[in-house]
Parts: C-alpha cells; structure tokens; sequence
C-alpha cells in the first residue's frame, strides 16, 4: 500500500479481534511514531505500549469515548513534557505516523481522549511534569466493525483558501 492510498483508505477502527499483534508489527507501529518530525527536533514525547487487558480496561474508563481501549490488542499512550508549547502538535504528528504505518500492515487504530489525565499518570507512574491527554488502541479489525463510508470529507474545495481567507 503506499501512502496515498493509506491516508485515502484509514478509518478509526474501534471494534478489534482478540488476535495479538506481532511484536515486530508493534515496533515498526512505534517507530513510526518515533521518526515523526518535532518543533526543533526537539522529539518531546514518550510512548508507553501497553498489553495488559486490565490496564487496557481502566484507560477505557478515563475517557468520555476511550471505551475501544479496553477491547484493543494493545494501546499506545502518548507522553509528553507538560511546558512544551508544541506538544500537542508534535505529539498529534506521531500519533499520525503511527495509525498510517499500522493501517499500511492491516492494524486498526482510534485515538481516544483522556479526560482524566491525573488518573492515567499514576496508573502508569507517569511524573508529574509530563502529559498524558491521547492513547491510541491498535489491533486487528473485527468483522462487525463498520467503518465510516469512503470519501465522507469536506470537498477541498472547502477547506482550502488561497493566499488569504476571502
């Protein structure tokens, strides 16, 4: 697949198989995210994978709509430095990387809020100077997930402006 018809063909996938995912898929997943690019490579942010159905579980409860956490192969929360400015961005760019490269190995991924950042950071003994607001579950698509339909994008015409806004 190449990357046109990766970013064209993704959809948040929110219901999994309970197929594990390889560990070499995993890393490449990960890597992706490590290779994105950061405000002055600056490369703010840590990723914590994790597997363990019951951590899984209580991440999915941290989250007004992070219940596709609990049935995920794995999840990936995304730390960062709370007094960096860009981070958001910065992490937002990994998190990207990371749901094209799995898409690009058959893997489905949904980002999901944490409301309850406070909760998630003692959970998994995240410092009190770092972030954790995003996880993003991975796994197989199940059979009953029912993406949303192809194209359901605004036209570019109407997102795009030249030169200035009118």
């Amino acid at each position: 697949m190449n990357v046109i018809d990766a970013i064209r063909t993704r959809r948040a996938v929110r219901l999994f198989t309970e197929q594990p995912v390889p560990d070499e898929i995993i890393q490449t997943i990960l890597d992706a995210g490590r290779r994105s690019q950061s405000s002055k490579n600056t490369q703010p942010w840590q990723f914590i994978g994790i597997r363990e159905r019951a951590t899984l579980t209580a991440l999915s409860k941290m989250g007004d709509y992070a219940g596709h956490l609990a049935g995920a192969a794995f999840a990936v929360v995304l730390v960062g430095k709370e007094d960096t400015r860009s981070i958001a961005f910065d992490v937002g760019q990994a998190a990207a990387l990371m749901q094209i490269a799995a898409w690009e190995q058959g893997i489905g991924a949904c980002i999901a809020s944490i409301y309850r950042p406070d909760e998630a950071k003692q959970l998994l003994g995240i410092p009190a100077e770092m972030s954790a607001y995003y996880a993003l579950s991975f796994g197989y698509p199940s059979p009953e997930h029912q993406p949303a339909k192809l194209g359901g994008r605004k036209a570019l015409d109407d997102v795009v402006r030249w030169e200035k806004w009118d």
